[in-house]
């Protein structure tokens, strides 16, 4: 007799009438099939909230402000339209006839310190648009500036007025002593450009399309705890162009490769002293 074979739901009852005898044979289980396209369906809901998370996290993080008063001032003086006359980042402004020195003079050390004496003085150039030991020109003079600086007594807060300082002296390093590898170091960032996207003292905020943040960090920032855990990263940063620990993680590297503006990598180009006395400039910046 040939074998009969009967459904039993998820196997089957296969007899042999011969022998008398007959054994379930287990068929392939349907429930399990039917369960792919929903476990599919539910990592892609995951993966999407994911996605979800991390764009809201990201424009989150693209809207927060500067946590220190230096990045606070630098984007005040964009605000109050300081950059209009003195240049971007204060590098150095505009022709101005009638002025001293032909133009609006910029924010580096040794500018700033032929028109201030000390901190107070540049508090009164900020408030009254002169200090009170120049008096201003006569009326009529034909030696004044075409823009003068103006006053903005009555338009700024205490808070303001402080973060707007503590940007200037950042920026110039005025009325601050230096050590030698500190003020070494500063020289370096200037030779290879660092200054050039990270801004005067690395608190630009340089816009940066496809970064993580939407900006380049600045260095006296909250992220810096995010990208810099120890010194061996932030020479790993300089060398390297990003360390290790980022560049091992996915999501990390994809922001990294993506963003456009890439962070260069110097080790060809420093000796081992010259990176110490920059990583003391950064670690200088970061304790003031």
């Amino acid at each position: 007799m040939p074998h009969a074979r009967r459904d039993h739901g998820t196997g089957f009852v296969r007899y042999n009438e011969t022998m008398g005898t007959s054994r379930t044979v287990v068929a392939p289980d349907a429930t399990g099939a039917a369960e792919a396209p929903r476990r599919a369906r539910a990592i892609a809901v995951v993966l999407g909230l994911a996605i979800v998370s991390i764009a809201i996290a990201a424009a989150t993080r693209r809207t927060r402000g500067p946590s220190s008063p230096a990045g606070r001032g630098a984007e005040l003086a964009v605000s109050l339209g300081c950059v209009a006359c003195h240049g971007p980042h204060g590098a150095g402004g505009v022709p101005d006839p009638g002025a001293r020195a032909g133009f609006v003079p910029g924010w580096d050390g040794p500018t700033v310190a032929t028109f201030a004496r000390d901190e107070a003085e540049l508090r009164e150039w900020i408030l009254d648009g002169r200090p009170r030991r120049l008096p201003p020109p006569p009326h009529g003079a034909r030696a004044k500036p075409a823009l003068p600086m103006p006053a903005y007594r009555g338009r700024l807060t205490d808070i303001e007025i402080g973060d707007l300082v503590a940007y200037l002296e950042a920026v110039s390093a005025f009325g601050v002593e230096l050590p030698d590898p500190v003020f070494d170091g500063r020289q370096l960032a200037i030779r290879l450009g660092c200054f050039g996207c990270h801004g005067p003292a690395g608190i630009a905020r340089t816009p940066n399309p496809g970064s993580f943040k939407g900006y380049i960090p600045p260095w006296d920032g909250s992220e810096w705890a995010e990208l810099v855990h120890d010194e061996a990263e932030l020479r790993e940063w300089i060398l390297d162009g990003r360390p290790e620990r980022l560049q091992k993680s996915a999501v990390a590297r994809h922001f990294l490769d993506g963003q456009a503006l890439q962070m260069p990598a110097y080790r060809a180009f420093l000796t081992d002293d010259e990176t110490t006395r920059l990583v003391a400039y950064l670690q200088w910046l970061r304790a003031r």
